[in-house]
């Protein structure tokens, strides 16, 4: 996946940097005025953990669940 930035003009979305392939499929999200924009390192850096992620190397999510259950725990008791 890949994200591009863009604004609707005259009703139709236009990509700021570049363009896209013909024909590719797309999803349009959009953003509210105080929603949270990521700066451009934060972006890059939720590209590659998908790129891990779509490679199967992350761990499952029950795995992951207790893994924070635990820290939390030992946090407490700190």
């Amino acid at each position: 996946m890949t994200i591009y930035p863009g604004r609707v003009v005259n009703g139709r979305v236009e990509v700021e940097d570049g363009e896209l392939p013909e024909g590719a499929e797309v999803s349009v999200f959009l953003r509210s005025d105080d929603e949270y924009i990521p700066t451009p390192e934060e972006e890059a850096e939720l590209e590659a953990a998908m790129d891990e992620a779509d490679r199967g190397e992350g761990i499952p999510y029950e795995e992951f669940r207790r893994e924070m259950i635990e820290l939390e725990r030992k946090l407490a008791r700190e």
